[in-house]
């Protein structure tokens, strides 16, 4: 995977990242409508949505700060899957269960949970991957040492 081009790979980074930032952003600035939105889920415990509701804005909007200017690209990279993964997992399970109700993602007011979401989900994950495979990076600060390699 190390033949695509490093500037390519520095566009994903910087559109992933402006996603997780631009993500954030309502989040940090309403936690009490984002812990309404993690609570229609139903799958979080009574009171732990307004930790969630506190904490994961702000480790997204460090995530999307990472990917953009370049500090911590693999930890970024594998969080952020991870979390898409996550956020996948939720989707689905809401789904299966037939709630209609908002996904509370941050990047669309009122987008509900269906297939548009979760395939929106597996094209970011993809580009998380494709990040975190990949060696050639451009502007990358703080990377990899051979020992972890």
């Amino acid at each position: 995977m190390n033949k695509i081009n490093p500037y390519l790979i520095l566009i994903i980074r910087l559109i992933l990242g402006v996603i997780f930032v631009y993500a954030s952003y309502d989040k940090i600035l309403d936690p009490d409508k984002f812990a309404r939105d993690i609570n229609n889920f139903h799958i979080v415990p009574f009171g732990l949505e307004n930790s969630i509701a506190i904490v994961l804005p702000w480790l997204e909007l460090l995530i999307g700060l990472g990917l953009i200017f370049g500090f911590f690209i693999d930890g970024s990279s594998v969080i952020s899957g991870a979390l898409l993964v996550l956020f996948n997992l939720m989707i689905l399970q809401a789904m299966l269960r037939g709630f209609n109700i908002e996904c509370g993602c941050g990047l669309k007011e009122g987008q509900m949970v269906g297939l548009s979401k979760l395939l929106e989900n597996f094209v970011f994950m993809g580009g998380a991957y494709i990040i975190f495979k990949v060696r050639a990076r451009t502007l990358e600060f703080f990377p990899k040492t051979s020992l972890l390699e």
